[in-house]
């Protein structure tokens, strides 16, 4: 990652590591990892390829009011996209929460919701799945973007480790357009107001007056002021919580299976051979550049992609989102990166 001047800011120390004692000394005690970052920024590729371990067990976004872990899982219901928790709404969030850390799979819920014998069948072996989980002494790997505006919380609360990606903002304009998603930043910033007096009060100008043009808002508009809505939280987490590890999108595709193995490394996990294969077979030159139309895959050659904007943008939608993100971009991108 990038400062202003185009020079490094981040390194690959490990700064968060536990230790605990057992009958053999000191080990490491790892801790639940939380995969976050803006949508559309790796968060499933890296996700997957660290679920790998057989340490952990993966969670798919509980934080997305439309799909993610069934309330089985995940007890809570979020009504908004990117809900933001802090101490004065944490009583909603917390027990649900520290249940889904812990493996504990509501049967019973599950059974309640039940629409048919398929679902019952389903309700069990998930049971049976969480109970192996919690006996094997695995811990949870949380995927989840839209977590990201609660992700300091949930580190402070629940002592997570986490891993932020970031992905240039021209790429994450060009894949939210191809995909055609329609996330409008006012509507979620603008009705949290402890977020807003957190984090996101110099930016009210700008997302009244996007959101004032409604459905007309261009898409490129959109999507860039969600890039420096999201970022300009990331960047501020990024001087809060040093034991986090932010990562871009960018270094991991140019050499995957060095950076998978140092965020192995960082994570205390052990980078086996079946990780290694894993990576290889998601990034490697065989897959194509590209995704296609309104598809969602990972398995891409991810070296090949880095670069896939400059073919779908226009020099002028380029110069646009440009002078959108502006100097949150320049936190994590030097000029020459454009």
């Amino acid at each position: 990652m990038y400062c202003k001047a185009g020079q490094p800011r981040f390194d690959s120390r490990i700064r968060f590591r536990r230790f605990s004692w057992s009958s053999g000394g000191w080990v490491t005690r790892l801790r639940p990892i939380l995969v976050t970052g803006a949508p559309r920024s790796g968060t499933t590729w890296t996700g997957r390829m660290l679920a790998a371990s057989p340490r952990l067990y993966y969670l798919y976004e509980p934080f997305n009011p439309n799909a993610g872990e069934g309330r089985a899982v995940c007890g809570c219901r979020f009504d908004r996209y990117f809900t933001y928790i802090h101490p004065g709404n944490e009583s909603r969030f917390e027990r649900a929460l520290r249940r889904m850390l812990q493996g504990r799979y509501s049967l019973s819920r599950a059974l309640m919701e039940a629409r048919s014998l398929r679902d019952v069948k389903r309700a069990l072996r998930s049971s049976a799945r969480f109970a192996a989980y919690r006996r094997e002494g695995r811990v949870p790997l949380v995927k989840d973007p839209i977590a990201l505006l609660s992700a300091g919380w949930m580190a402070e609360r629940f002592d997570l480790q986490v891993v932020v990606l970031i992905r240039h903002p021209a790429a994450f304009v060009s894949s939210m357009a191809r995909l055609k998603w329609p996330f409008r930043p006012a509507r979620w910033a603008l009705s949290q107001p402890q977020l807003m007096q957190d984090y996101l009060e110099p930016l009210r100008a700008e997302l009244e007056e996007l959101e004032s043009r409604g459905e007309s808002t261009d898409p490129i508009d959109q999507a860039a002021l969600l890039w420096k809505t999201l970022h300009t939280v990331i960047r501020a987490y990024y001087e809060r919580y040093p034991g986090w590890i932010f990562v871009r999108h960018e270094d991991l595709s140019k050499d995957p299976i060095a950076q998978f193995r140092s965020l192995y490394d960082r994570l205390g996990l052990e980078f086996t051979d079946h990780a290694q294969i894993l990576v290889e077979r998601y990034s490697g030159s065989g897959n194509p550049a590209t995704a296609q139309g309104t598809e969602k895959t990972i398995r891409l050659n991810s070296k090949a992609n880095i670069q896939s904007w400059k073919r779908k943008l226009s020099a002028e939608d380029v110069e646009r989102i440009r002078h959108r993100v502006g100097d949150v971009a320049e936190a994590f991108y030097s000029d020459s990166e454009w």
